[in-house]
């Protein structure tokens, strides 16, 4: 064994990360090529547009979707949204080289577009999401589950999923439903007890049930969905240097894939440590 990979494998041991693992971080496919994905979904203030809304529909996020790890709050990022999170499964994630991560406010790319949305009177962002992620025809489809929510004048509840796939061309498909939450009127008639607006943190800590009541787990008042609304659309990528953008009557959305170069080093202990032997 050469003395690099001697050294690698010492640091590895050290702190306890397997070099099986950085490996196989592109799922055994070392050519594997990445992507970083940009999300904005926002709905559209005083529309007039008079298209009703289907009736309500149940929906719930496939069983193999994945769930963004939340990387750390950046204390710089202060922004009115209320994301409904995962907890983080490792202490430190690294944002470089791991997939899946729900990237902090700096590494995102479509920062400008949001702040125009958000200084434009007709326009609400409901949330702002990017991650990285490998994409291969062999790795198939990956639904990624996308969930927010807003409080405030109205209470909003987003879920769906966002699926990244290659099949001879990049395509992208968008599933998401934006829902109305008021209050169970009678729930709160037979126990007595006023509604009172709840909180995102407690929003958090929420479950959708068959009947369409989104139940919180303080046992208050559960919120019925009145209104929802599906945007699903599949679209081809033929220039990731392109925000695409995808329409509706309620709500739009903006994406944009862009390649990224995911680095080929471990970087443990303030040591970079190349993976290929020399």
């Amino acid at each position: 064994m050469k003395k690099l990979q001697l050294i690698a494998l010492s640091i590895a041991l050290l702190v306890n990360v397997p070099l099986s693992a950085a490996q196989n971080a592109s799922d055994g496919e070392p050519d594997t090529p990445w992507y970083q994905v940009d999300l904005v979904v926002f709905r559209y203030l005083n529309n007039h547009s008079g298209e009703a809304w289907p009736p309500v529909a149940g929906y719930r996020a496939p069983g193999n979707a994945i769930k963004l790890q939340t990387y750390a709050a950046d204390p710089e990022d202060s922004s009115p949204l209320f994301d409904i999170i995962e907890p983080v499964k490792q202490s430190h994630p690294d944002t470089m080289r791991d997939a899946y991560i729900d990237l902090p406010a700096n590494e995102r790319i479509l920062n400008s577009q949001v702040t125009a949305l958000e200084r434009n009177r007709n326009y609400q962002v409901i949330t702002h999401k990017a991650w990285r992620m490998p994409v291969s025809a062999r790795s198939g489809k990956r639904p990624i589950e996308i969930r927010a929510a807003l409080s405030g004048q109205d209470n909003l509840l987003l879920n769906g999923t966002v699926s990244v796939s290659e099949e001879r061309f990049l395509h992208v498909d968008i599933d998401l439903w934006l829902n109305k939450l008021s209050p169970e009127s009678l729930y709160s008639a037979l126990s007595g007890n006023n509604y009172e607006q709840k909180t995102a943190d407690v929003l958090a800590a929420s479950d959708i049930g068959s009947d369409n009541l989104v139940r919180l787990d303080d046992g208050s008042p559960p919120l019925r969905i009145t209104d929802n609304f599906q945007i699903k659309q599949r679209r081809r990528v033929r220039n990731v240097k392109e925000i695409q953008y995808i329409d509706s009557p309620e709500i739009g959305v903006l994406f944009k894939l862009t390649p990224y170069d995911r680095p080929e080093a471990l970087v443990e202990t303030g040591m970079i440590i190349s993976e290929k032997s020399s």
